[in-house]
């Protein structure tokens, strides 16, 4: 738990970051770059070892202060406690909602316990979040909300029922709170990159992931998403969904055309045979 000077210095001297899943990925790459440019941080995850490995870090790097702040945002309790914690934050300035994961499974065979905590953190949390961050900002008049959406909102298909779900729900959510909160001074994103170089993929919630399979081509760095991402954010009339890569782009708008839902069935069907298969194989060689 974060110490009592901790909580008194973040802040103060510096307007403050609030970052969810800061612990590793996009998440510790937003808090890089924002650290770089003047941001005292609070850094949300469950591991807290990591958190004050970042912590450690940056500090280092920047001189600008880091709380660490270890929470389960699939928790109801764990979540009330960073609401409560972020209305203490007179300063806040850029909310990030990064904190998520993937679950690589067929519904209805997957762990619905996981499927529901999925729900938690990518909606529930997302939502209550950006409330409490949103009544913050709206009395300073001034603001920033990323909600890390994916462009998995855009589709659908076997083995991601729950993960595309969730996502589309932070992409709609994000789109009508733009429209509240524009008025206050607060410019909001729906951020929807495709697959990023992260550890993301090697969770073991997503084993039956096969990083071989796909291109090279359709991986990003995190560096230059949230580089992307912190530029449109906080540019002229920004746009309440950023895609940061024209090719993932084209990727959402081919798939949202009224002809790809042939496409999307068919390129399921192949998906699904694949996993059948890989997991004969695996099943004969273990036999």
């Amino acid at each position: 738990m974060e110490s009592t000077k901790e909580r008194a210095v973040l802040g103060c001297e510096r307007p403050i970051a609030l970052i969810t899943g800061a612990s590793s990925g996009l998440g510790e790459e937003y808090a890089w770059q924002l650290a770089a440019t003047g941001y005292d941080l609070l850094l949300v995850a469950r591991r807290e070892g990591e958190l004050r490995r970042l912590q450690t870090e940056i500090e280092s790097a920047y001189g600008i202060r880091c709380e660490p702040f270890p929470c389960d945002l699939a928790d109801t309790i764990s979540l009330a406690r960073l609401e409560e914690r972020i209305g203490q934050l007179e300063n806040l300035e850029f909310l990030i909602n990064n904190a998520g994961f993937g679950a690589d499974s067929t519904f209805p065979d997957a762990d619905l316990d996981l499927m529901t905590a999925m729900i938690q953190v990518h909606c529930t949390a997302t939502m209550r979040i950006s409330g409490a961050g949103m009544r913050v900002m709206r009395a300073r008049k001034k603001g920033y909300i990323i909600n890390v959406s994916s462009i998995a909102a855009f589709l659908y298909g076997t083995g991601v029922a729950q993960y595309s779900a969730t996502k589309a729900y932070v992409l709609a959510f994000t789109r009508s709170i733009a429209c509240d909160a524009r008025r206050h001074g607060i410019h909001v994103q729906a951020l929807c990159p495709g697959f990023i170089h992260t550890g993301f993929h090697t969770t073991e919630t997503m084993r039956g992931f096969d990083k071989s399979k796909t291109p090279g081509i359709s991986w990003l760095s995190p560096e230059f998403v949230v580089r992307k991402s912190l530029a449109s954010v906080r540019g002229k009339n920004p746009p309440a969904v950023y895609v940061p890569s024209l090719r993932h782009k084209l990727a959402a708008m081919i798939f949202n055309a009224p002809f790809a839902d042939p496409l999307i069935r068919l390129l399921a069907v192949r998906r699904a045979v694949a996993r059948k298969n890989a997991e004969k194989q695996e099943s004969e060689r273990k036999a």
